[in-house]
């Protein structure tokens, strides 16, 4: 299942996120993976989760940064959530250019069984329309 977490800037959707994952990891059979777009919250994060900073791994667009999501999951196949902490500022790539990214992970939550949990920095009704089913939780609300 793919889950939005989002809100505008500075409302407490990484927080929300990283405490999300912290509970999950204490319910999981599988592992949990955090991506960010750089090591502040490295600490935040339970250390049974594996952080991963994507700034890391030069990720340009968001054809990238699938490639990337495919590797971390061929490397592990248990991995049950993928966190992934602002995916404009991995992707530099606008909401309205992702739909064929989302169309993508859903087909990997249904052939791996993986979560997605993403943060977006938008209100509910600046979202593209495609993303409206997602959504699970309003930090604007």
């Amino acid at each position: 299942m793919i889950k939005l977490i989002i809100g505008p800037a500075g409302v407490g959707k990484t927080n929300k996120i990283i405490q999300k994952a912290n509970e999950d990891v204490k319910k999981t059979n599988g592992h949990l993976v955090y991506i960010d777009h750089k090591n502040t919250r490295m600490l935040k994060v339970d250390s049974r989760i594996r952080f991963t900073n994507a700034g890391e791994y030069n990720i340009k667009d968001k054809e990238t940064f699938f490639g990337f999501i495919c590797g971390i999951i061929a490397s592990n196949y248990d991995v049950e959530t993928i966190y992934i902490d602002g995916l404009y500022k991995i992707t530099k790539a606008e909401l309205n250019d992702m739909e064929d990214l989302f169309r993508k992970l859903d087909i990997l939550e249904l052939k791996y069984n993986i979560n997605f949990i993403l943060t977006i920095s938008r209100v509910k009704k600046e979202l593209p329309q495609f993303l409206n089913k997602y959504i699970i939780v309003d930090l604007d609300e």
